[in-house]
């Protein structure tokens, strides 16, 4: 889902992004598979190993904040963000106990912040 707050919330052309990523149906080419219906309608989605990449359709004014969560069920998983710029982002899941385990198709939902300008961003 996409909003266009008006003028008066925070700043021009805000826009916020929440939507979910289900691991085991994402490919290794860039496609819509793996996201649901709201991400779909604004990016892609690859998986090479156990990093996944997700390419916006239309790039943000600045970078996104971005705030990922496994989803329910998945206990012990850390999703690390490992790049963010204004056309996408990558991440990969870790168990939380080593920090470097790999967590194989995590499920994970996601909350997205960002502008599509820069006119007044301090």
């Amino acid at each position: 889902m996409q909003s266009q707050f008006p003028t008066w919330v925070s700043q021009p052309g805000s826009c916020l992004f929440t939507f979910s990523v289900t691991g085991a149906s994402v490919g290794s080419s860039a496609g819509t598979a793996g996201l649901d219906g709201r991400g779909a309608t604004f990016m892609t989605i690859s998986q090479t190993g156990n990093v996944f990449t997700v390419l916006f359709n239309s790039a943000f004014g600045d970078v996104p904040y971005i705030f990922p969560a496994p989803s329910a069920g998945q206990t012990d998983t850390l999703i690390e963000l490992l790049t963010v710029t204004t056309s996408g982002f990558t991440y990969q899941a870790v168990e939380s106990d080593s920090s470097t385990t790999p967590v194989v198709n995590p499920n994970v939902h996601f909350l997205m912040v960002g502008y599509n300008t820069t006119s007044f961003v301090a």
